[in-house]
Parts: C-alpha cells; sequence; structure tokens
C-alpha cells in the first residue's frame, strides 16, 4: 500500500466478463462482477467533534500515526436501506435473508492513513445478477479497529486496548455507505463504477474535553459516487 493521510475511499467497480454473456439469471438479465478495492482521495487532517458541543477541534497535525479498520466483507442490495438495515442482520446466515449480497470478503485490518492519493488495494469480488444496487454497506470488526496516536507512548485508541476508549461495541457493525447520484447499475456485458469515499477527517468525536482521559468515539462518514 502507498502512504497519505486522511480521507479513505471504497472503490467498487462492476465488470461484467467477455466469458459470462452467455449466462444469466432466472430473469434472463445475465450476470456481472463486482470488484470491490479501497483507495485514498485526498489529505486533510483528523478532526475531532466534542462530544455534547457544537466544538469541532482538529487534532495537531501528525497526531494520529494509523487508523486501522478491520473490514469484514463488503455486502450490496437491490433495495436502498436504512441505518438502521445496514446495521442490522450482520451475521453471514442472516444476511443472506435481508437481501444482502456479500461482494468482498477480505477479513483483513487496513489502515487508512496509508492509503494514497488515486492508488488502491483489492479487497474481493464476487459475481451478481445484472440489475439496480442501491444499497451498499461495510461491514467491520470494532474490536479489531483502533486509532493510534502519534505520540511517546503510542497510545491506541480501540480494540481491546483501553478501556471506554472504543469502537461501536457490537461483535461486528454495518456501516451503511450513503449514495449520491443514484443506483450503481450493473449491466450484462458492460461496466460500472462506484467511488465510496471513507471521511477519516470527520468521522471521529471526542468523549469529553480530553482526549487523553476520555478517547474517541468513531462516527463514519461514508459517501458512495458513481464515476
Amino acid at each position: 500500500m502507498s502512504k497519505s493521510t486522511g480521507l479513505a475511499v471504497l472503490a467498487i467497480s462492476a465488470a461484467a466478463s467477455f466469458g459470462l454473456a452467455a449466462c444469466s439469471d432466472s430473469t434472463g438479465a445475465g450476470t456481472g462482477t463486482i470488484d470491490v478495492k479501497l483507495t485514498n482521495q485526498s489529505v486533510a487532517a483528523v478532526a475531532v467533534d466534542i462530544a455534547g458541543s457544537d466544538v469541532e477541534s482538529p487534532l495537531p497535525a501528525g497526531s494520529v500515526k494509523s487508523v486501522d479498520i478491520f473490514v469484514v466483507r463488503i455486502d450490496a442490495k437491490t433495495e436502498e436501506p436504512s441505518d438502521d438495515d445496514a446495521a442490522a442482520e450482520t451475521e453471514d446466515a442472516e444476511s443472506a435473508k435481508g437481501g444482502w449480497k456479500t461482494v468482498a470478503e477480505p477479513n483483513a485490518s487496513f489502515d487508512l492513513m496509508k492509503l494514497a492519493d488515486g492508488s488502491n488495494t483489492f479487497l474481493g469480488d464476487a459475481k451478481v445478477a445484472a440489475g439496480s444496487y442501491n444499497g451498499f454497506r461495510l461491514i467491520i470488526d470494532p474490536a479489531k479497529s483502533s486509532v493510534t496516536l502519534n505520540d511517546a507512548a503510542n497510545t491506541v485508541i480501540g480494540g481491546a486496548s483501553i478501556t471506554g476508549r472504543k469502537f461501536p461495541s457490537a461483535d461486528k457493525t454495518g456501516l451503511k455507505i450513503k449514495l449520491s447520484g443514484g443506483s450503481v447499475d450493473v449491466k450484462d456485458g458492460e461496466t460500472s463504477t462506484l467511488v465510496v469515499k471513507f471521511d477519516v477527517s470527520q468521522s471521529f468525536v471526542m468523549r469529553g474535553s480530553s482526549l487523553d482521559q476520555n478517547g474517541l468515539l468513531f462516527k463514519p462518514v461514508i459517501r458512495g459516487e458513481k464515476e
């Protein structure tokens, strides 16, 4: 992976391969492949909203060493989900019942601060029925996700390292990717691309007036845009 800071992005490229043109699903619409990539769009300082106030306090430049997010998988569905829908039924056995289709399953940790502008890292792919996809979600493992400060102690906020300083408490958390510009259309024999922007600079809230004493809350800001 190449290096930078700030805003992380998921670039989701739906590509139908030549050999699949003769295949079809039950509707006869055909089949395509969704490739999922993780990339970084821009450089930005990590800003912190102080919980319970309107004050935004950016952390000093260079104060964050890493933002490690453990990505379990990425799901897609034809219907647009609510935030609650995206957060529910995150276990594999429940996911399909909710209409979700897993399109990548890396089960790996990615440091969002080490992804450079324009570069990407491959997360996985899957064949899907051709059609319009209006919902995408990112499933993370909060127990394996953390922020490491660039201080003398390399203080870790999150994971199992510090009690009271953590990501969401669920075993697995589904994060809705908010689409702009309409659905992602996967057509037989054609390619469609969605760029999903993970805004690290706006995704944390300080749990009081002191970062050292109270740590951070993770409130991800994720947007999706079609190319």
